[in-house]
């Protein structure tokens, strides 16, 4: 079963990539239109910062999560990371601060408002670690976080559909 971003999230991160590269375009004009050394490093900075946005953005309208009766395979930007059941101990909903590397700042319209968190499914680990899903959060606010409960449903479903695997009690004790 293939697991994807909120359809509105997946439409803010486009609208941000299509800006982005808009404005990098505009950053190179600059620099080759003006051609000084001032205009130059301006349009290569323009052109950097747009990249430094652009990445993000496209990273959030490639991600994926394709979860089936073996475990959770995550793809993003051509990438893919798995994560067998035999790992996962739990599958949990986190709110944490939104921030644009792992492309959840793309819930909100407006980004960096004050206190923006989002709710994240995460895997906790047989070894304690936690595997973040940023590509299946949702802004953690009233009804909207209904998405990450709906995903974190889903993988808590398959996981136990699975088979036994270590249990959060079985490794509290060992730890």
């Amino acid at each position: 079963m293939e697991l994807r971003p909120t359809p509105a999230s997946w439409r803010i991160a486009l609208a941000t990539a299509f800006g982005a590269f808009v404005i990098a375009i505009c950053g190179l004009v600059l620099a080759l239109a003006l051609g000084s050394s001032a205009a130059v490093a301006t349009g290569i900075a323009i052109s950097a910062a747009a990249f430094a946005t652009f990445v993000p953005a496209l990273g959030a309208l490639s991600a994926t999560v394709d979860v089936d009766r073996n475990g959770v395979t995550v793809r993003r930007l051509g990438r893919s990371t798995r994560v067998a059941w035999s790992e996962v101990a739990d599958v949990q909903v986190v709110d944490r601060p939104a921030n644009v590397p792992d492309g959840t700042e793309y819930h909100w319209v407006v980004p960096r408002r004050p206190r923006h968190v989002v709710a994240v499914p995460v895997l906790v680990l047989a070894d304690g670690r936690i595997r973040q899903l940023p590509a299946l959060a949702s802004p953690a606010d009233g009804p909207r976080r209904a998405g990450a409960l709906a995903h974190a449903r889903v993988l808590t479903d398959l996981r136990v559909a699975a088979g036994p695997g270590p249990s959060t009690a079985a490794i509290a004790q060992t730890a």
